[in-house]
This record gives structure tokens, C-alpha cells and sequence, in this order.
């Protein structure tokens, strides 16, 4: 063991909703307050979810105390991919992909009016144009996968040697069983 550090590994395998997202930051807040605490690494996979939390999550990774290493565990598709994005270093499974498609808005039951229609639509704009940004800030796309975001492109999906092409991710691996420096590994959930 290095120093009797740890290396927490937070598993992360639910879409962007509110009670996950709540969860997750829950997890990382204790995590990083530990004694032990080494280095944070989250073994991530989402289909995606809701803009407003994929914001707000990416914000709060990109902006802890602590370097996030992002490890991409399976599927990372729509509003994950700038929550992905958040990692200070970023590694993907050789058995990873991330999708690209249009964001869409949905509406809980009811009627609306035209005013709540077009407060979503700028809503949904200004979510989609900010996903660009960080996906150019952070990356090095090509527009056909940022022109998906508001099906300008058709959906799109990039393997993992795509990735590290498009610095999505640094390298390609399959984790070691002990922690970076020899530190021990915990697994925890979200």
C-alpha cells in the first residue's frame, strides 16, 4: 500500500436523474473525506438522461477539490457524455462506446401552454449548446457528432479506438486489480 492510501473506484450505472445524481455526490463527498482517501476513480456508464442534472453533475466533477478520473465501463451515450467529460483524466473499457443523438425534452402529463412550450425549447437550446461546448473544450469531434445533438446529423456511435482518436479518452484498458502507486483498490456504489 502507498501511505496507507486507497484508491476509491464509484461504481456509476444509472441515467441522469435527480436521485442518482444526489446519490452520487453524496458518495464522492464522503469518499474524498475519508482518511484513506487516495484517488477517486468513477466506473461510469449511463444511458443519458435529463440535460438540467448532466449540467449541474458535470459542474460539480469538473469542479472538486480532488482530480476525477473517468473510467468508461459500457454505454455512455446523450446527456452523459459531458458528465464523462468532466474527468480530469479519462480511460474507457476496450468493450466501451459513447452515442450521439439528438437531445430531446419530455413533458410530465398535462397540458401546456405556449409559453411553457417555448421556455422548454429555449431551455433545451441553451442545454444543447452548452453540451457542444464542453464536448469542444474537452475534446476534438468532428461536427457530425455535435450536429447529432440537435439532429442537424444522424446518430451517431464512437467505439473506443474512435475515442482516443478524438480524445474522448486517453487510453484503452482493462483496470489493474491494485490502485495506482500500489495503492489498495475500494469498490463502492452509488
Amino acid at each position: 500500500m502507498a501511505n496507507g492510501k486507497t484508491e476509491y473506484r464509484l461504481a456509476f450505472g444509472a441515467d441522469i436523474y435527480s436521485e442518482a445524481v444526489s446519490n452520487l455526490r453524496g458518495r464522492i463527498a464522503d469518499i474524498i473525506e475519508r482518511d484513506d482517501f487516495g484517488s477517486l476513480m468513477i466506473l461510469f456508464s449511463s444511458a443519458g438522461g435529463n440535460t438540467d442534472n448532466s449540467l449541474a453533475l458535470y459542474n460539480f466533477l469538473a469542479q472538486l477539490p480532488v482530480p476525477v478520473l473517468m473510467h468508461g465501463m459500457g454505454h455512455i451515450g446523450s446527456a452523459a457524455v459531458p458528465v464523462f467529460l468532466a474527468g480530469s483524466k479519462r480511460t474507457c473499457s476496450p468493450f466501451a462506446r459513447f452515442f450521439f443523438h439528438e437531445y430531446i425534452w419530455g413533458f410530465d402529463g398535462g397540458d401546456r401552454t405556449l409559453y411553457q412550450i417555448n421556455e422548454a425549447t429555449d431551455r433545451l437550446k441553451s442545454d444543447i449548446a452548452f453540451a457542444r461546448k464542453i464536448m469542444q473544450a474537452r475534446a476534438k469531434l468532428p461536427d457530425k457528432y455535435l450536429q447529432a445533438l440537435d439532429g442537424q446529423a444522424d446518430p451517431e456511435i464512437i467505439e473506443p479506438a474512435e475515442a482516443k482518436k478524438y480524445g474522448l479518452v486517453e487510453d484503452i484498458l482493462e483496470l489493474a486489480k491494485t490502485g495506482a502507486d500500489g495503492m489498495k483498490v475500494a469498490v463502492w456504489t452509488a
